[in-house]
């Protein structure tokens, strides 16, 4: 199994772990390390993916559904609708599922809790960060930011981007890029924008109070690495995980 190692001043005893798409069981276009059961892929396959993966306990996986809700793993054990989920238990493995939309995870200063959180421009618009760090109550918060598309490939129009008070994040899609045309958008062709969630996500935590880590990669430019529901439609889905030893 193939994983990223998150560059972040994070305690000590606070672990995350980011698959690729390397080193799993799929065929294509799962191929190979899908962890998505509601893709299409052969569900045997898929149980063996879970399975590979290196965290000490059962994932608390979440029903994703592009909302601003965060979950109390501590609490919520079975009802598992929403978009971001926190721990204060130790051993407890929070985990999302990312395909271009952008993974981030949080921790407190002190290593005494911590959070994850599915944020595409809709969870972004819906305030799903901001609901995850009042959930997470800490003053003193850490965050660092997976592979999610990047504003080289992304493409949206007026009608997404409208949906932020902040034009952060925006810049006039020039008629020859690359990329896409948005299926998120009802707006004419020549009415896009290139969308950076990098900078929105990072924006928004900074105005929370919370120090951004991350960020950069792109899920759609390097498809070696990573899974990209934008440039291939049919495919697998990555994990992002952390938990407190």
């Amino acid at each position: 199994m193939a994983s990223l190692e998150p560059d972040w001043p994070a305690p000590v005893n606070i672990k995350v772990l980011f698959s690729d798409r390397r080193g799993g069981f799929s065929h294509a276009p799962y191929a190979s390390l899908n962890l998505g059961s509601h893709v299409g892929d052969d569900a045997a396959l898929v149980a063996r993916n879970r399975a590979s993966i290196d965290v000490p306990g059962e994932p608390y996986w979440l029903e994703q559904t592009h909302t601003d809700i965060c979950v109390n793993a501590d609490i919520d054990a079975t009802d598992r609708l929403g978009d971001a989920s926190i721990t204060r238990a130790q051993g407890t493995v929070l985990a999302i599922m990312v395909a271009d939309c952008l993974p981030i995870m949080f921790t407190s200063r002190g290593g005494d809790i911590v959070g994850i959180a599915h944020a595409g421009w809709r969870g972004l618009a819906n305030g799903v960060l901001s609901s995850t760090v009042m959930a997470l109550g800490s003053s003193s918060m850490l965050a660092w930011m997976g592979p999610a598309i990047g504003p080289c490939h992304y493409t949206v129009g007026e009608d997404v981007r409208a949906s932020f008070s902040s034009g952060t994040g925006f810049a006039a899609r020039p008629e020859n890029a690359e990329g896409p045309e948005s299926a998120d958008s009802a707006d004419s062709a020549e009415n896009k924008f290139s969308m950076d969630l990098y900078a929105i996500a990072n924006e928004q935590l900074q105005n929370l109070g919370v120090e951004v880590y991350g960020g950069g990669l792109c899920t759609y430019c390097d498809s070696s690495r990573f899974f990209s529901y934008r440039r291939d439609g049919v495919t697998g889905r990555m994990g992002g995980f952390i938990w407190m030893e």
